[in-house]
């Protein structure tokens, strides 16, 4: 069965609009921990990846204010289009919308993206529904692979100057994003021909 696809969010700089990031814990003055929320301002990459490939499938991007679960849909059908097996979705807590459980459902994917905390904590019975979600046998492991995806964005960033936006302008930046996706899968696509890794950047000779 394929894993497909792994969904990722990625915030970056010079964005349309401030948006929340995420919390983090700090010390203040006085040594006292407390939650900080951060925010950006950026756009985001919204971004499939298949596992058994190792390559990305598909790619939508949006202004960062969007919530992400309204661009699950469209990466779907976007891989599914292109022929793409889909037997398992895993996202993380972004795409967590009751909207994109049920589309997976009437597509026949299994839906492993990560559940938000209140869904398998509250205390009624509709928690149990969900509960029986997280004990499927391939739940888990579905949500363990998604670092994969992570370590993509990572050398994204890292090597291929995705931190930072190019332009501004949504479209100008989605030209940015699509060229950076196929860089990381040509370079993928490399290693599976012939073997041999690309690591960092790379460098056009003439």
């Amino acid at each position: 069965m394929v894993i497909s696809p792994l969904l990722r969010g990625r915030k970056l700089s010079n964005q349309m609009g401030f948006t929340s990031k995420h919390t983090r814990t700090v010390r203040d003055e006085k040594g006292v921990k407390r939650r900080v929320r951060e925010y950006f301002y950026g756009y985001k990459m919204h971004t499939s990846f298949n596992v058994e490939a190792q390559m990305i499938t598909s790619v939508v991007v949006s202004s960062g204010q969007k919530h992400d679960g309204h661009y699950l849909p469209p990466l779907i059908e976007s891989d599914v289009n292109q022929g793409v097996v889909i037997g398992i979705c895993s996202a993380d807590r972004g795409y967590d919308d009751i909207n994109n459980h049920i589309f997976l459902q009437r597509r026949g994917i299994c839906s492993a993206i990560h559940l938000r905390r209140y869904r398998t904590r509250k205390k009624d019975a509709n928690k149990e529904i969900w509960l029986e979600r997280v004990a499927e046998p391939w739940y888990k492991p579905s949500l363990r692979q998604r670092y994969q995806i992570e370590r993509k964005f990572g050398e994204a960033k890292q090597y291929h100057g995705l931190r930072r936006c190019r332009y501004l302008g949504l479209d100008r930046y989605a030209i940015q994003a699509y060229l950076t996706a196929i860089a990381l899968n040509l370079k993928r696509l490399v290693r599976f021909l012939t073997g041999v890794p690309l690591k960092g950047s790379v460098t056009a000779l003439a």
